[in-house]
């Protein structure tokens, strides 16, 4: 553990690369660049040998998020369609698999009813039937207790019985998986050693920092699975905004983390006017809080012209999350970050 420490305090302690280093891929202008894009970082991913791969990008336009009119099925309807064209390009048999038989049956209606809208895509169940509550480790929770009340919904769901794999499948696309249903997830990667996991669009960020809540799983679940998913392609867009001492005193700004595999991580300034300008490169996903100031370093802001909030109430005191930081090091993997 201290070796492992040591090594993270060097990688810190490097320097960014510099923008103009190599020529990297450019963010997509096209839906089907996109895809294009993401079916190829997968590809290469996998012949390099990496089994469970990360894929995040918006599945709807920018302006279609951001209206109130909006719902989570929508989201997944678009998922569903974006997932099944994504597994088409990777020319082999594939699975887009959500996680019960009600989100088949809606996965279904979104496909056209066809259980097989391409010669090699599959439209799948993870689970056969409804999962359990258990534990992964044979524990059981106190009982009678507030903290046993709580530990039974924080208990992962195992189902070991309920996975079913698909006999021939060599890519699974996981979508519409909620922090629930990601120990079933773990289930089909441990079941299926001949095959690679796609988890496709499930803003790993936010379910990562759901772990350890009531009624959701251990954080363990990052420790031991979630932190060996490749971020094969990413296009993650975040927005914030900057107080500053004379008008318009609040100066809003977004920008993308962007990465291609085998490329490494791009943070992406958003320029306003539908491009973006590359403003940093680094071979190690940084953490949130290091995206924002990034981000934030690159507006070259008159520091006079800055807010009197010191930076502290700015940025925050911490720039890190728990999973991010890792202090005890736990992670039996870094691929998440690499």
């Amino acid at each position: 553990r201290a070796a492992r420490t040591a090594l993270r305090a060097d990688e810190a302690a490097a320097p960014t690369a510099p923008p103009e280093a190599e020529a990297l891929a450019k963010p997509p202008e096209s839906f089907e660049a996109l895809l294009r894009q993401a079916q190829a970082a997968s590809l290469a991913a996998i012949a390099d040998g990496h089994r469970l791969l990360e894929v995040e990008f918006p599945p709807l336009p920018t302006s279609v998020l951001e209206d109130a009119s909006a719902s989570a099925y929508d989201v997944s309807d678009a998922n569903v369609r974006l997932a099944v064209r994504f597994a088409q390009g990777l020319g082999v048999p594939a699975a887009v698999t959500v996680p019960d038989r009600p989100e088949l049956d809606r996965a279904l209606r979104v496909a056209g009813g066809r259980r097989t809208p391409y010669a090699n895509v599959t439209l799948h169940s993870l689970t056969a039937g409804r999962s359990v509550l258990s534990s992964s480790s044979g524990e059981t929770a106190p009982a009678n207790t507030l903290e046993g009340f709580f530990s039974r919904f924080n208990l992962e769901r195992v189902g070991r019985s309920e996975v079913a794999p698909l006999p021939g499948t060599q890519v699974y696309v996981v979508i519409t998986a909620s922090c629930q249903e990601l120990p079933d997830v773990e289930r089909l990667w441990a079941a299926e050693e001949g095959a690679a996991i796609v988890l496709f669009n499930l803003k790993l960020d936010t379910q990562r920092g759901d772990l350890g809540l009531p009624a959701f799983p251990r954080k363990a679940l990052q420790h031991r699975f979630l932190c060996r998913a490749k971020p094969a392609y990413l296009l993650r867009s975040r927005s914030y905004s900057l107080s500053l001492a004379r008008p318009p005193f609040l100066l809003p700004f977004s920008g993308a983390l962007f990465r291609v595999y085998p490329e490494p991580f791009q943070t992406l300034l958003d320029t306003g006017t539908g491009r973006y300008r590359r403003v940093a490169t680094d071979a190690r996903r940084p953490a949130l809080g290091e995206f924002k100031e990034k981000l934030r370093q690159s507006l070259k802001i008159d520091e006079t012209e800055k807010g009197k909030a010191s930076d502290v109430l700015t940025r925050g005191y911490k720039t890190k999350t728990w999973f991010e930081e890792d202090a005890e090091g736990l992670d039996e993997s870094d691929d998440w970050r690499t």
